[in-house]
């Protein structure tokens, strides 16, 4: 078993209201192999909900385009999922690049601008600091 960011898995949660689904998990998820998790929808965020990104690191602050502070709701949601993931004993998730909860590897730099930079998400730093191994949906190599 694995933990797989729900949007992967075709459910229609990312903040526009839809998935983004890779046919791959999907069908992990079908043959029972997956743990699905949102952070942001855990932590309270509605679907569809306005575009948010980390603004600062120290102290983190995520903030919507609208200028909301969420990072309450990241960092709720976070902990939430990071519990469901040792619940199942889960070790190793692949989690939906750029966002600011799943990204791993790089995300936007919290001016709106669609810069990518080099950086996580809230979530996937929790589960880094736990020991989980994090993927993306593009460097995820194991069988299905």
């Amino acid at each position: 078993m694995i933990g797989v960011s729900r949007c992967l898995c075709g459910d229609c949660c990312s903040y526009r209201g839809d998935s983004n689904l890779r046919e791959r998990f999907k069908l992990m998820d079908e043959k029972g192999k997956v743990v699905k998790i949102c952070p942001e929808v855990m932590g309270g965020l509605p679907t569809p909900r306005v575009p948010a990104e980390i603004v600062s690191e120290m102290p983190l602050t995520v903030m919507t385009k609208d200028g909301h502070d969420v990072t309450k709701e990241f960092v709720m949601g976070a902990r939430v999922a990071l519990a469901i993931l040792k619940m199942h004993h889960i070790k190793t998730v692949v989690l939906k690049s750029r966002s600011p909860s799943c990204g791993c590897g790089t995300i936007y730099d919290g001016t709106f601008s669609s810069t990518i930079i080099n950086g996580n998400g809230v979530f996937a730093r929790m589960c880094l600091k736990e020991g989980i191994t994090v993927y993306n949906e593009d460097n995820y190599v194991e069988d299905i």
